[in-house]
């Protein structure tokens, strides 16, 4: 049966149509990532996988335990047996290669609800001769726990020797067990080695399956690997339906797109990935589910605000209850000393960093817009409300008894972090210009919440006409910096562009910053670069904000900011550029490159939440739905040379569900029995009340 399974999804010709089971499979030849960041995840455990050869796995994570040099290597005849074929899906990796006339098929699974895993390793004699194949299994790896999940991936260091069980081998450390089990009752194991070897005999045409049981924990892991090895075929089964059943789950919360242009569906597709993959059921972790900056081997699994603040739109679809709660531990620790917490304490560590006040009020502001939750606004959080939260983040820094002024954000760098000691700090023009947003924002939420703060809207519009003046060049078209002394100097980041459709630009600021946006500066075949390439700073290795290439969520956030103020052509530019991730990597991680096709590599953040943010772009950017604190929809697709026809299906949002399809010049909308058309573009409003669209100019 494990053959037929392998076989099926390692076939080269994609199928007619794509199953739940494949949404999220890649295959190997289509793969640009390195051995050293591949790896899979069940939401309880994250392991590395190696595609070079077809039966090796390197490093295990399952917080709290870490096996971080953990490997397992198996090899016929002395050799380890090359892969020339191999797929991914979130929680397996298959495996196919030959040696000599063996042919060999592997299947790497995690198992869900498990702290385990399983090696299936199936060989064929594909000879009209007997076969007699020594098989060797080297095991090792330090063991530890540890409390502290932060940046970097957790990394053990105690030793720990083997000790024989009846088919298999543990090592123990303390409370910590880890345990390598089989039901292939030949092998003879060698605690002192920590290895196993037996000799498989095949006739001509034979094919023999011999299934590893992996796992990390307390001393009932054990046990757990033996009872889950009496049953190998069925529990494979289980965690195969169980991840089938997941990406429904997810396809019923999110709305599933489908194009005439392939690569635009696989891009949209392959972003909502990162849902599976970052979402944690940890018994000791603070949330369940905890929703991880990172996770696949273990890196970055703490949660940073810059990070999860960039999923504020979709999140509360997918998941309110756990945006809501993630929304309450941020606010449970000092954001404004602080930039993230630890998953198992949720305390706070790190220090403040400066987009934090926009993050926390964007992501209460689109929970309470996106899921009609107001009353979260009154929830009390150490001794404030919520709403009172937002007010405070938005005044941070400033003082309202007097006049508004440009803060000052001091000398530290840590806004971009560039590498060549090239200056960005101080009075920084695109974290001021933010910060109109956070003042509408709360004001919005407090006129909803019957509590009118037009003071708010009044400083917001007062730092409009300080940023001009004080930092904007008109003959430059861009806006300068300052630091302490008064003296300006100027930086070509492409944070400026997140201020696109604000309000905080006129006419001739926003044309003026849409000037840059080029080959000459920001654009290359292959992505957007987060500095100018004509800037003193540009840094071809620091991929993230030093110009290389850009953060995984800048492009599509900026994209989704531009179909908002009108500006399609310019978003479908920098979207079509980055279409190849969704067909090359199995999950995006902390940045891509711009002028190649390529990923930041110096880095544990490899599979990174705010992947999610194309989706969204495309969601509430190209589709153009926004939601009314009433209750009200509006839909406002864009005109769009990436595709003549594409369709959302299945948008749940305030209780109503949506089908949106556009042709050519025309789209339609759907509400259940309900259905209107129009022409591009023309936007149409469901009223909540009514349960009625009408046709909006």
């Amino acid at each position: 049966m494990i053959t037929v399974l392998l076989i099926l999804c390692l076939q080269a010709e994609p199928a007619p149509a794509v199953t739940n089971a494949e949404m999220f499979a890649l295959q190997g030849e289509n793969n640009i990532l390195e051995e050293e960041h591949f790896g899979i995840i069940n939401g309880l455990a994250t392991i590395g996988v190696k595609y070079k050869d077809a039966a090796s796995l390197c490093g295990f994570w399952s917080p709290p335990y870490v096996s971080s040099d953990f490997s397992l290597e198996i090899t016929l005849f002395g050799e380890k047996v090359p892969a020339n074929r191999y797929a991914w899906r979130p929680f397996e990796v298959t495996r196919e290669g030959t040696l000599g006339k063996i042919h060999v098929l592997t299947a790497a699974t995690l198992l869900y609800q498990y702290r385990a895993g399983m090696l299936s390793l199936s060989l064929k004699n594909t000879g009209d001769t007997e076969v007699q194949a020594p098989l060797h299994l080297a095991w090792g790896g330090t063991l530890d726990q540890t409390e502290v999940w932060e940046f970097s991936r957790p990394q053990s260091q105690t030793p720990a020797p083997a000790m024989l069980l009846d088919k298999g081998l543990k090592k123990t450390q303390g409370a910590c067990v880890l345990a390598l089990q089989t039901d292939e009752k030949t092998i003879a194991w060698d605690a002192d080695a920590s290895s196993g070897s037996t000799r498989i005999t095949l006739a001509a045409g034979e094919e023999k399956t011999i299934h590893l049981c992996f796992g990390m924990g307390d001393a009932s892991i054990v046990e757990t690997c033996r009872q889950l090895l009496t049953d190998s075929p069925n529990q494979l089964g289980q965690s195969r339906a169980e991840y089938t059943k997941r990406v429904e789950d997810l396809f019923t919360r999110l709305p599933r797109l489908t194009s005439d242009n392939p690569a635009l569906e696989t891009f949209y597709t392959r972003s909502l990935v990162h849902f599976l993959t970052n979402r944690w059921e940890t018994p000791e972790f603070v949330l369940h589910p905890y929703y991880g900056t990172g996770s696949i081997k273990g890196g970055c699994v703490c949660n940073y605000l810059w990070n999860f603040g960039e999923v504020w739109e979709l999140l509360p679809l997918y998941d309110p209850r756990a945006a809501r709660e993630h929304i309450q531990q941020f606010l449970k620790i000092d954001i404004t000393r602080h930039f993230a917490f630890i998953p198992t304490r949720g305390d706070a560590f790190g220090p403040w960093y400066m987009v934090n006040q926009e993050k926390i009020i964007g992501l209460i502001y689109f929970y309470v817009k996106n899921t009609g939750d107001a009353d979260f606004l009154k929830e009390v959080v150490n001794g404030r409300s919520v709403l009172d939260w937002v007010v405070l983040n938005a005044l941070h820094g400033d003082d309202p008894a007097g006049p508004v002024q440009l803060i000052d954000y001091g000398p530290s760098n840590s806004h971009l972090e560039l590498r060549r000691g090239y200056p960005y700090n101080h009075i920084m023009p695109d974290l001021n210009g933010r910060r109109y947003m956070n003042y509408c924002m709360a004001a919005e939420l407090c006129a909803l919440m019957g509590a009118p703060a037009p003071y708010l809207k009044e400083r917001a519009e007062a730092l409009k006409l300080l940023l001009k003046q004080e930092l904007w060049d008109p003959d430059l078209r861009w806006f300068r910096f300052k630091d302490a002394a008064g003296n300006t100097d100027l930086r070509y980041t492409v944070q400026l562009f997140k201020l696109v459709n604000s309000p905080v630009l006129d006419a001739e600021q926003r044309a003026g910053l849409l000037s840059h946006l080029n080959e000459t500066e920001f654009l290359s075949e292959f992505g957007l670069h987060s500095m100018a390439k004509t800037d003193i700073a540009y840094d071809q290795v620091d991929i993230d904000n030093g110009g290389g290439g850009a953060c995984t969520c800048f492009p599509p956030q900026i994209a989704e900011r531009l179909y908002k103020s009108g500006h399609g052509r310019e978003a479908d530019d920098i979207l079509r550029r980055i279409l190849w991730w969704g067909e090359r990597l199995p999950y995006w991680g902390d940045s891509l490159v711009a002028n190649g096709m390529d990923y930041r590599k110096d880095t544990p953040l490899q599979c990174t939440l705010d992947g999610v943010t194309p989706a969204q772009c495309i969601i509430f950017g190209l589709f153009g739905v926004d939601a009314a604190f009433n209750g009200d929809i509006t839909f406002r697709p864009q005109r769009t040379a990436l595709a003549s026809r594409l369709k959302l299906t299945g948008l749940t949002i305030r209780n109503n569900t949506f089908d949106i399809e556009v042709a050519g010049e025309e789209y339609s909308v759907r509400c259940g029995d309900r259905q209107i058309r129009a022409a591009l573009p023309k936007a149409l409003v469901f009223l909540a009340q009514e349960k009625e669209f009408h046709v909006s100019e």
